[in-house]
């Protein structure tokens, strides 16, 4: 039998979760655990998570009903800090269920902005936004009036999953599920 190679990484997560686990086996995320996390906003998380869905299930295989990542971090030192009813996870994952990427280009996406090569590709397209005279870069996105921006905004998106462009040494990771079988260890805040 091959030996499956995994990633230990750590995730916060609501006391509720745990108890999924243990009922169901595994936990995944439901639109309206974000409806209610982030309110006014949840229409722009989800926007870009169904992109991200869509764009990792070229690279992994996803479960059919997962619809939306889980954050882990792949350091214990950045895990998240202690917060009332919320437990921390340690967890096992195995290497073809976690997308492993730079945090800071996902802020890029998270924000509706481009998603530069380098220093120089990140001028040229500042330069074609003041030659449009758009301020706000996300209203490229969330706006209607600039088609052919748009579509160069998202397809610059996919450089989020080339390892060679790198805007910072913060790695984050993503699954589309929890399994009881992954956990290692947990820490519950009361």
């Amino acid at each position: 039998m091959a030996e499956i190679n995994t990633h230990k990484v750590w995730t916060r997560q609501d006391d509720s979760v745990l108890e999924t686990l243990e009922e169901d086996g595994v936990y995944r995320v439901k639109e309206k655990y974000i409806r209610a996390k982030m309110g006014n906003l949840a229409d722009i998380y989800i926007n870009v998570y169904k992109w991200l869905r869509n764009q990792a299930s070229k690279r992994m295989d996803i479960p059919e009903a997962a619809r939306y990542p889980i954050w882990l971090t792949t350091h214990e030192e950045l895990k998240l800090p202690e917060a009332e009813g919320c437990i921390n996870f340690e967890l096992e994952i195995p290497d073809s269920n976690i997308l492993i990427f730079d945090m800071e280009k996902w802020d890029y996406i998270v924000n509706y902005m481009y998603l530069p090569e380098d220093d120089q590709d990140r001028q040229r397209f500042k330069d074609k936004l003041d030659k449009y005279n758009i301020n706000v870069e996300s209203d490229i996105y969330l706006e209607n009036f600039y088609p052919l921006l748009k579509q160069e905004m998202v397809s610059s998106w996919e450089r989020l999953f080339d390892d060679n462009i790198r805007l910072s040494n913060h790695d984050v990771a993503i699954c589309w599920e929890l399994k009881k079988e992954w956990v290692i260890d947990y820490e519950r805040y009361l």
